[in-house]
């Protein structure tokens, strides 16, 4: 097991920090307008990804055992319905997905649950499996060894998203909003954090787009602090 275990890092910053701070209700309308919202929760998935593995280039010495749980988007082949998800994958196997969890209108809804014995949760899965149907998927991360998508020949609706997210930011509710008791100031120090380090995510790219247009990087004055959280 890796000694870090980042994979449960992710899960614990996703259930105290985010996934309970989320306007799902405006999520499923961004899901059937334009997908704005939803890119900035993305954005808050995949950056906290970031802090939990220490970034976003992944391999099979990631997560516990080469298991990761990652953000990405999935889209149904036939119905093009599109949502957010959490995606698991074992990247001892070359990236092979195993599981998916849907961000849905009943919050986090694992796939898995239409096999569980809590009937409730295994007709919610089941309804959202049936209206999405089969689907392809991507991911926020960067995994080399991955030999079971290929993510040149996603749906461009994907491709816009996974290609863009970093450009979008949005404010999560309060604590307050949320039924999870006791988050205080640590919640809120963990989500500066993150705020920090997707703005500095945000500059760094302008540079580089910057750079592949011929440009020229900001002057140092115009650069956010704390790129590095990790010295």
């Amino acid at each position: 097991m890796n000694e870090t275990n980042n994979t449960d890092r992710y899960i614990g910053i996703l259930n105290s920090h985010i996934l309970p701070f989320i306007d799902y209700d405006r999520l499923l309308k961004s899901y059937e307008t334009d997908m704005v919202y939803a890119k900035g929760i993305l954005n808050w998935l995949h950056t906290a990804m970031v802090m939990a593995y220490d970034g976003e280039v992944l391999d099979e010495y990631a997560g516990d055992e080469g298991f990761v749980i990652i953000p990405g988007v999935i889209r149904g082949k036939e119905s093009g319905k599109m949502c957010l998800a959490l995606l698991e994958l074992d990247l001892t196997s070359s990236g092979e997905h195993y599981g998916t969890a849907f961000l849905c209108q009943y919050g986090l809804l694992s796939q898995k649950a239409a096999y569980g014995t809590d009937t409730v949760l295994a007709a919610q899965a089941k309804e959202i499996s049936r209206q999405i149907g089969a689907y392809d998927y991507g991911y926020t991360a960067k995994i080399p060894g991955d030999i079971h998508i290929d993510a040149a020949r996603l749906p461009d609706a994907m491709k816009d998203i996974l290609d863009g997210f970093w450009k979008h930011s949005t404010e999560l509710l309060p604590d307050s909003a949320s039924p999870v008791v006791g988050m205080g100031a640590d919640g809120e120090n963990i989500r500066e954090e993150i705020r920090v380090l997707m703005n500095a995510v945000v500059i760094e790219n302008q540079m580089m787009e910057l750079m592949e247009d011929g440009g020229q990087y900001r002057p140092a004055h115009q650069r956010q602090a704390g790129w590095r959280l990790w010295q």
